[in-house]
């Protein structure tokens, strides 16, 4: 499984659900990290991550994460 982060649309920021809410309805998706109501790190399938996009497109973005290490 890849990590992905999913961010809230501006545009859907007033709803009262939560993005880690959204994500939660998705079976195969583990919630790495939360704590930002607009934002969630995930681990999930490339299924799981196409249905939060077809059940939820029009009010969040699913990007993968991308780590920067430090050079010595």
């Amino acid at each position: 499984m890849a990590t992905y982060v999913v961010a809230v649309r501006r545009e859907a920021q007033s709803d009262t659900v939560t993005a880690e809410e959204w994500v939660c309805q998705v079976p195969g998706v583990q919630v790495k990290g939360a704590g930002n109501p607009s934002r969630v790190v995930i681990e999930a399938s490339l299924h799981a991550v196409s249905e939060i996009e077809r059940r939820f497109g029009d009010k969040v973005v699913v990007e993968p994460e991308v780590r920067h290490e430090r050079l010595p």
